[in-house]
């Protein structure tokens, strides 16, 4: 692997690597495969270049890949871990890190993103408060034009509304937040934007449900009474 920093995450890494290719794991045993050279840095599918590891193995290799690199492979490596702690599907059991780690690897993806950007013309800039207002009415202008239907039917097509998610979405959502605990900066957070919300904020929350705490259950927000 060419252009790595070698330090002591670089020493761990090979060691770890190194050790599991000797190792014969049974078929009964769920293993991940894992590019020694990432495939983003090069890496091809030889045999020389795969190593079969357990899932909290393969995280912690990915971990330490972001510590052997800067630049844009350092970016790179970031993305990949990112997408490590948010990746579930029927048929992955991907280990599910602490919410320390979990933290972490966000970080280090926003900080890699942040310098990668750093020069372009457009980086840190924001748009005026008159801008805003210019895109406001426009997008307004172009909802004002259709016709109920042409809404409901934009509103139910639309990638973020819950009224477009099939089921098999819905428990996916719900698989990849089972286990997961928010971080004390993240509670913090929620807990801050709650207290300054507007009257009428708090009121769009709905009176039926205020007093009531909810969980997913297959994808689906179910509200219960709040035990006292």
């Amino acid at each position: 692997m060419e252009h790595f920093i070698q330090n002591k995450y670089s020493t761990w890494y090979f060691s770890l690597v190194n050790d599991r290719k000797n190792r014969i794991l049974p078929n009964s045993v769920y293993k991940e495969k894992h590019h020694i050279v990432p495939k983003s840095l090069g890496g091809t599918d030889d045999k020389n270049n795969l190593v079969y590891l357990l899932p909290r193995e393969h995280y912690i290799a990915h971990l330490l890949l972001v510590k052997m690199f800067d630049g844009d492979n350092k970016m790179k490596m970031s993305f990949a871990l990112r997408c490590m702690s948010n990746f579930q599907n029927k048929y992955h059991q991907r280990y599910t890190p602490p919410s320390k780690i979990y933290e972490i690897a966000r970080k280090h993806a926003a900080i890699a993103s942040s310098e990668k950007n750093t020069g372009h013309p457009n980086y840190n800039k924001f748009h005026t408060t008159e801008t805003k207002e210019k895109l406001s009415i426009k997008a307004k202008e172009r909802l004002s034009s259709l016709t109920p239907e042409e809404l409901s039917i934009r509103t139910k097509n639309s990638f973020s509304s819950p009224s477009s998610w099939t089921e098999e979405r819905k428990k996916k959502i719900s698989k990849s937040h089972t286990g997961k605990k928010l971080s004390v900066e993240t509670r913090k957070k929620m807990s801050e934007s709650k207290l300054n919300m507007t009257d009428e904020q708090k009121f769009k929350c709905g009176d039926s449900n205020r007093g009531k705490t909810w969980k997913l259950i297959d994808g689906k927000r179910v509200w219960f009474a709040k035990e006292n």
